[in-house]
């Protein structure tokens, strides 16, 4: 018995591919879905946290990012 894979953390573009799509269509661009999650203060990470602007890719908590489009992608926010 297979079990599904879980992921835990993303970067904007693997969820713009990945997630995003299964709740929005048009996906929203990078500048728009970044508003978003900072405004719903959906955890991000750095691979470098020490590291100042250019530092590398920023990671989103995918599971946040899944709540996140259904309280808003669905009725009464379910």
């Amino acid at each position: 018995m297979q079990t599904p894979l879980t992921v835990r953390l993303a970067t904007l573009d693997v969820l713009r591919e990945t997630t995003i799509p299964l709740f929005l269509s048009p996906v929203p661009s990078r500048a728009t879905l970044r508003d978003w999650f900072d405004r719903a203060r959906i955890p991000r990470f750095k691979a470098n946290p020490l590291a100042r602007r250019g530092g590398g890719p920023v990671y989103y908590s995918v599971a946040a990012v899944e709540k996140f489009l259904r309280s808003r992608t669905l009725p009464g926010g379910l």
